[in-house]
């Protein structure tokens, strides 16, 4: 399948105190490039998280961020349970001695070290709810990428389309282009009033032919667009395969540009580059 490197999902999970955020932006590189933003609560878990994008992931430049929001009702304050059994003994204690000593005011209490504490949230559960949100923002983010990926494909088959279309439009010519230059040589030599022999013409002639032979160039391009629309069709990994076969074909465009003799097949030759160059572009995107 194809699958673009470009892509964006994010997703949440919710629990009794907080809820999960994850947000995962991916762009094209030519490696895989895992960059986290977490809470401190969870970085000690960040392997764990590198692990599972990579099971999933083979290229691209990634960018990770998990936050936690807590829920406004877990994040009240509240006393202590715990202080206000001490303070109880203690003022106990302190009436049973001093029956005369003042009460302990509410204000008392509050101002009391440890008195006012946050709901905490367990760690265990702030990492469950993270690898739930984080699993499913990979399966929205693979979504993304595959159906961006199905768009490449179908612009590259395109391109891949026109490029053999330009090939077999530049074959008939080569015969045509010999035997425009056999009869110009002709002309020329009438011209100049030089006395040649048809054995010295014929061997211009083919001497020409072997120069603008452009047949080994048409069959190597043939047989790399056949390879990779092939690979378009294929379960594996394919942006690298369709780089180095993008390589091959503009050497091979190259070529054969090089070889033109003629306004017509050196325009075909352009063409072939404009449209190998569009397809390059579409590639760097594909993983």
């Amino acid at each position: 399948m194809t699958t673009s490197m470009t892509g964006f999902a994010t997703a949440s999970c919710t629990t009794e105190f907080a809820t999960i955020v994850t947000d995962i932006k991916c762009v094209n590189h030519r490696y895989l490039d895992l960059q986290f933003k977490i809470p401190e609560e969870l970085r000690q878990h960040e392997v764990k998280f590198r692990h599972t994008l990579a099971d999933f992931l083979k290229r691209g430049k990634v960018e990770c961020k998990i936050s936690i929001n807590q829920n406004h009702d877990s994040a009240q304050k509240q006393v202590s349970n715990q202080v206000l059994q001490n303070l109880k003994k203690l003022e106990q204690n302190v009436a049973a001695q001093c029956p005369e000593a003042a009460r302990l005011s509410i204000n008392d209490i509050l101002r009391w070290p440890g008195a006012i504490q946050e709901n905490s949230i367990e760690l265990e559960t702030l990492v469950t709810a993270a690898e739930e949100a984080l699993s499913a923002a990979i399966s929205e983010l693979n979504i993304a990428r595959n159906e961006e990926g199905e768009k490449l494909k179908k612009i590259i088959q395109e391109k891949a389309n026109r490029i053999n279309f330009l090939i077999q439009d530049v074959k008939p010519r080569i015969p045509e282009i010999v035997s425009s230059y056999e009869i110009k040589l002709k002309d020329r030599i009438k011209q100049l009033n030089i006395e040649a022999s048809e054995d010295r013409i014929a061997q211009e002639v083919v001497m020409y032919s072997t120069k603008v032979d452009i047949e080994e160039e048409i069959q190597r391009l043939e047989a790399h667009t056949s390879s990779l629309l092939d690979i378009l069709e294929s379960k594996e990994a394919q942006g690298k395969k369709l780089d180095f076969l993008m390589q091959e074909l503009n050497r091979e465009a190259n070529t054969l540009g090089a070889k033109s003799t003629n306004i017509g097949t050196t325009n075909i030759a352009m063409e072939l580059k404009v449209a190998i160059e569009q397809i390059r572009e579409q590639v760097q995107n594909i993983e």
